[in-house]
């Protein structure tokens, strides 16, 4: 069973609930019990075979207290041999005294397995009251058959023994989907359906031994070690299958359900209450700066925490999942408030800071929401809406986004973008606009950094950060980089531009083996020279494969090509970057530049950045210069190069070649001003 908690720990339970459940199982197994001691006083009591019984007793209690023979699997619970040797004890002697025997085994275990008295209360009684039904039904269905004696075994024996095992399943399914239904919040109806089928096989595969042991007991002891050989085996093998079954619907690493669960569980939901259905999905803001600079385990901790507060915060009846990745998603069968005001209590609970190895971590989350039948009639269309939501809410950086409110905007989510990227790529939709880099000290170009823009034929301009991000996470980024690359090669040596080109480069492609080589190769197809290309990375690719990062750098450096570290300043190891890294310069990020005519602070840090490069040998490019006046307080500082909306907007290559003709014009105007001065 999953203990759910607080973020500070305590138990998430409603007590009122988990208290009145136990009180009616414990009710229910007082009264079967009474009725069976009952029936057994005033039925004639068979003779009893009391060496076996008590052979089968001790192996019920060793069981109970050992957890190597117990059967785990998902949300519905533990399968122990309680029922192997339990119904072998009601087939050989009194229920009564099997009942309290069992009992008192269970009490064992759940005292050792759960910390909760009222899981206690709930194990004990439902094992009651599954023998003591199955106890009233031996005794009703075959009252003066033999037990002990092996020729004296009819059919009515037998019927009798499946009618009692059968109950015993169906019984013990029921008051376990109600007990978990109680203190988990979710479904009876679900934790029933798939209580019973995964109890069938774990139970009935137990049962079904407990006649033979009998038999066994019976007829020869000796047979006793062979068929201990047999019970761990099928014990073994079922719980391999189980644990298969539950990986396969189940994440490995949170224990939340998986997409294919999930999916599944939308389908049960919209097939009983297709008007009532939400789909939330979530995903973590920040994820991949702390699995690149933490560490893949401070990740894994991070995931683990998070799915253990959506599991803690969820709504009753509520479904968690995790998807992939970071991102995780919830289902709601049956919403009874405001939908506004449900996910904004959601988002608070789930940005509250997280504890990992002892220190807080905090989390950022976005969500998107979706609604049946508003939104979709189906899984597919309604995880779809969601993500459409969810894209929304972190392009608006807001936390959370309904379906419903982006009607009247683009409705384009990760799904449709990563479908449309790979066809915008057959249909030639990319193309390359270029923004000059500009020397502060004459003014002239430097260099010209080449952008990708996307023009989507239903949505307009798609903005960069929209979509690169996510072809970093495919294969597609590769294709891209190369059309950026060929692209841009092809225009400057086209038109006979000398200049140098800046080329952005993400962490992906210089972990790619072949990026190299085909990088050489089109340059040797454009004729452009490698000397004259500047590719622009991120500290993040140095965090993710420091050793590949390094020997893709040294690759490149060797056949003459520039390295530029980009948004310096910005990250946790932007020092370790130029220790490890042999470069040519840095771009300070705009963040830095923006605040410099405002910020005392930002001044400082612009001027020991600058000084820095200069140390290392190495220039240094300022991003975001929006204004004359910031390229003079730039150049006071010693900064060589700048670059910004202030300068020139990213450009067709026409409007290029246009832009640096009047750029020649106005600096030959300035160099005639001045020498007449």
């Amino acid at each position: 069973m999953i203990t759910l908690t607080e973020p500070g720990g305590a138990l998430v339970r409603p007590r009122f609930r988990v208290a009145s459940t136990a009180a009616a199982l414990v009710v229910l197994a007082f009264g079967l019990v009474w009725i069976q001691v009952l029936t057994e006083i005033s039925a004639p009591i068979p003779p009893a075979d009391w060496l076996a019984f008590v052979i089968a007793a001790a192996g019920l209690v060793i069981c109970e207290r050992t957890p190597a023979s117990w059967i785990r699997f998902g949300p519905v619970g533990v399968v122990t041999p309680i029922w192997l040797f339990g119904f072998a004890m009601l087939l050989l002697g009194s229920p009564s005294v099997t009942i309290g025997i069992a009992a008192l085994a269970a009490s064992l275990h759940a005292v050792r397995y759960d910390a909760a008295p009222s899981d206690v209360v709930a194990r004990v009684a439902s094992t009651a009251f599954s023998l003591a039904a199955a106890g009233l039904m031996l005794t009703t269905l075959d009252p003066i058959d033999t037990p002990t004696r092996l020729a004296g075994r009819s059919w009515s024996w037998a019927g009798a023994v499946a009618a009692a095992g059968v109950s015993i399943v169906v019984l013990n399914a029921f008051t376990t989907a109600l007990w978990l239904s109680a203190r988990r919040r979710s479904s009876f109806i679900t934790l029933l359906r798939h209580g019973l089928a995964s109890r069938v096989t774990a139970e009935g595969a137990l049962l079904s031994l407990a006649p033979v042991w009998v038999v066994a007991l019976e007829l020869n002891p000796v047979l006793l070690p062979l068929l201990a050989i047999t019970t761990v085996l099928v014990l073994r093998s079922t719980r391999h299958a189980f644990e298969r079954a539950h990986e396969a619907r189940h994440d490995q690493l949170t224990g939340l359900l998986n997409r294919r669960a999930f999916i599944a569980a939308i389908d049960d939901a919209l097939e009983s209450r297709p008007r009532t259905s939400v789909v939330m999905l979530m995903d973590l803001n920040g994820f991949k700066d702390v699995n690149d600079r933490l560490g893949h385990q401070m990740g894994d901790a991070l995931l683990v925490a998070f799915a253990d507060r959506l599991e803690s915060v969820r709504p009753d009846h509520a479904s968690a999942a995790r998807l992939g990745g970071d991102e995780f998603a919830l289902l709601i069968p049956s919403c009874g408030v405001d939908l506004h005001c449900l996910t904004e209590r959601l988002h608070a609970e789930l940005v509250e800071p997280l504890t990992l190895q002892g220190f807080p971590v905090s989390a950022g989350v976005s969500i998107g929401v979706s609604e049946a039948p508003s939104d979709g009639i189906s899984s597919a269309s309604l995880i779809r809406a969601a993500d459409v939501a969810m894209y929304k809410a972190k392009r608006t950086r807001t936390p959370f986004a309904l379906h419903a409110d982006c009607i009247d905007t683009p409705q384009h989510g990760r799904a449709n973008l990563l479908s449309d990227l790979n066809q915008a790529l057959e249909r030639q939709e990319l193309h390359v606009n270029f923004q000059p880099q500009l020397r502060v000290a004459d003014g002239r170009v430097d260099a010209v950094e080449a952008l990708v823009r996307w023009d989507h034929p239903e949505y307009g301009r798609i903005p960069p950060d929209e979509f690169i991000g996510l072809a970093e996470q495919t294969d597609l980024i590769r294709p891209i980089t190369d059309m950026v690359v060929r692209s841009a090669t092809q225009g400057l040596m086209a038109g006979g531009l000398s200049t140098r080109l800046a080329v952005n480069v993400a962490p992906r492609s210089l972990e790619d083996p072949k990026f190299t080589d085909r990088l050489f190769d089109i340059l040797a197809e454009t004729g452009f020279p490698p000397a004259q290309l500047e590719l622009e990375i991120t500290e993040r690719a140095l965090a993710r494969n420091a050793e590949r990062t390094r020997y893709t750098v040294a690759k490149l450096r060797e056949q003459g090509v520039r390295i530029a570290i980009d948004d310096f300043g910005v990250g946790y190891s932007s020092y370790q970057t130029l220790r490890m890294l042999d470069v040519d310069r840095v771009k300070i990020d705009r963040e830095f530049v923006q605040g410099l005519l405002t910020s005392d602070r930002d001044r400082v840090i612009v001027s020991s950045l600058i000084g820095l490069a200069h140390d290392l040998e190495l220039d240094v490019v300022a991003e975001g210069v929006e204004s004359h006046v910031v390229w003079q307080a730039l150049g006071r500082l010693g900064c060589d190069v700048v670059q910004g909306y202030g300068i020139a907007i990213p450009m067709t290559y026409i409007e290029l070649r246009t832009w640096l003709s009047d750029l020649d014009v106005l600096l030959a105007h300035r160099a005639t001003a001045s020498t007449s001065a």
